[in-house]
């Protein structure tokens, strides 16, 4: 019985720190949401100084990102995160060079690798919102 109850306790707390990490990812998420779409018009626009400091911002969330997923011995999940922090990271060095036909190529590279996690780790909620598998 001791054994039991002990387990039950281990099992409410992890199921606790999951559900207190799930709002601050999400606010991550809308945070990269916004930045991504301010990336993408300065890049069209041939804005490389605005376009360096949005993707320097997802550089840093994804950063958090890769912190939370690792939190949760996700592979992929981190893989993901990686992948996304890194290409924002040359995005950043790119359209700093005033490189912004490469920075919008590496744009497109690095977003194609949020519709792979969202696929493994999103899923839509009956009432239109998204919570993480």
């Amino acid at each position: 019985m001791k054994r039991f109850l002990l387990i039950a306790a281990c099992l409410t707390l992890c199921v606790a720190a999951w559900g207190q990490d799930a709002p601050k990812h999400q606010k991550l998420m809308q945070s990269a949401g916004g930045a991504c779409g301010s990336l993408g018009k300065n890049l069209k626009a041939g804005n490389g100084a605005a376009a360096a400091a949005d993707a320097r911002t997802l550089h840093d969330v994804f950063d958090q990102v890769h912190d939370f997923w690792a939190a949760k011995n996700s592979e992929d999940g981190v893989k993901f995160a990686t992948q996304a922090r890194d290409g924002f990271g040359k995005i950043a060095e790119q359209a700093s060079a005033g490189k912004l036909d490469e920075a919008s190529a590496t744009f497109k590279e690095t977003t194609a690798n949020c519709g792979g996690c969202h696929s493994a780790h999103r899923e839509k909620a009956a009432d239109g919102s998204f919570k993480i598998k």
